[in-house]
């Protein structure tokens, strides 16, 4: 259910019924992507060829699509605009490729994960939640990822990171939230959460603990 419950947060699988939401200490309600993008919410969903990239568009324009509002002016787009800020999200993340004209399909795993990635901090999010984003991808890249994952904390932005790999959730975790068929068995500090605790509230075996 992890995914499913960020999808739910960004206003893409399901209404919220039951509970609420809050931010900063207030309740939001968000019906919409759009919605949750208007309270500082972004996602870089599992699945970065079906869900995060359109394989067959350059890299500037898959970097600039949930952004194109702030580029157009008088029914069309500033590509001098959207061109400076490609290239200055290419530049720090250190996107590899001959140019941003390039095909988001013609990008290694982890080049990818980075357009997927500069698309939607380019919303300058103040939530930014990441569905599994080191999967498939290779070491040097995984380890640039984590460490710009730790620069952006270090800006203020709040992540919510869905991991399958332990290392990589006890190595990157402040508080480690554990689910079990759909529901949240443990909310876990830093200090007290190790993979023998992990694993026994995510199998069920060990006695439901409330958030």
């Amino acid at each position: 259910g992890r995914t499913e419950l960020v999808m739910t947060l960004f206003g893409e699988y399901a209404k919220i019924n039951h509970g609420t939401v809050k931010m900063e200490g207030k309740e939001i309600a968000v019906h919409s992507s759009r919605e949750a993008m208007q309270y500082g919410i972004s996602l870089v969903p599992e699945d970065r060829k079906q869900h995060g990239l359109v394989l067959i568009q350059s890299i500037l324009r898959n970097i600039s699509l949930a952004n194109l509002d702030r580029f157009a002016t008088f029914m069309r787009i500033d590509d001098v605009a959207e061109l400076k800020e490609s290239m200055d999200f290419a530049k720090s993340l250190a996107i590899k490729a001959p140019n941003l004209h390039a095909k988001a399909d013609s990008l290694s795993g982890g080049n990818q994960q980075k357009v997927a990635l500069s698309r939607w901090l380019a919303t300058e999010p103040r939530v930014l939640i990441l569905d599994e984003p080191t999967q498939g991808i290779d070491v040097g890249a995984k380890a640039e990822i984590h460490s710009l994952m730790a620069e952006l904390v270090r800006q203020g932005i709040s992540i919510i990171m869905i991991s399958s790999e332990l290392p990589e959730i006890l190595g990157m975790s402040d508080r480690v939230l554990v689910m079990a068929e759909g529901r949240v068995m443990a909310v876990l500090e830093r200090a007290e959460a190790t993979q023998e605790t992990i694993m026994a509230y995510a199998g069920g075996e060990a006695v439901q603990r409330q958030a």
